[in-house]
């Protein structure tokens, strides 16, 4: 039997960290920030010394599932931030694309929870640059088209609340196990509606 190739080994580095991450997902939606390698080991059916081959601890796991989850944010509402139409009609299209990234996929669910709570969970200052990042590609754009939409006079505190609604309403549900059954379309409607009549 030949050895394998660099982009073989490559390809299952890539396959076993997607298994890792997705793993540590799942266990951290059950356990929180107490999650340990050994409960991701066991979730991703692997050997707790494969799993600390690729991480030395569960923070190391963490910061790579979160900014995973950035991008997989970032390419999930791209269609929103380069599409056309008005900027409320782009807004309203972000917040469909968000909340159902965030139904499908358990890591994006998990970044935008953690910028909401400041990662207060999370040991020392190595989460500014990852802050900082979801800020320039996700956070403020979206402001922006809030403020050219609807012209509010605080687009940033428009912007908070449409993303703890949306927190919230997946976290209602992914906790109750209900994400198959979640109105997207509706809860937008319902969250848009409810701010314009509030500014007209």
């Amino acid at each position: 039997m030949s050895p394998r190739t660099k982009e073989q080994n490559d390809a299952i580095r890539e396959m076993r960290m997607n298994q890792i991450m997705q793993a540590a997902a799942e266990v951290y939606l059950e356990k929180g920030i107490q999650l340990e390698i050994r409960d991701v080991a066991v979730k991703a059916e692997l050997g707790y010394g494969t799993v600390y081959h690729y991480y030395k601890n569960k923070h190391m796991l963490l910061e790579d599932l979160l900014w995973d989850a950035l991008n997989r944010t970032e390419s999930a509402v791209l269609p929103a931030l380069t599409g056309d139409g008005g900027s409320l009609l782009k807004a309203e299209s972000f917040s469909r694309l968000l909340l159902r990234k965030c139904i499908q996929d358990p890591s994006v669910f998990i970044l935008l929870k953690t910028v909401a709570d400041n990662f207060h969970h999370f040991p020392g200052n190595r989460f500014i640059k990852l802050f900082a990042d979801f800020q320039e590609r996700i956070y403020l754009p979206f402001v922006e088209m809030i403020r050219e939409g609807i012209g509010f006079k605080s687009p940033e505190k428009t912007a908070n609340l449409i993303f703890g609604s949306l927190v919230g309403c997946t976290a209602l549900n992914i906790h109750h196990n209900m994400r198959n059954e979640m109105d997207v379309e509706g809860i937008v409607d319902m969250i848009f509606s409810g701010i314009q009549s509030k500014e007209r």
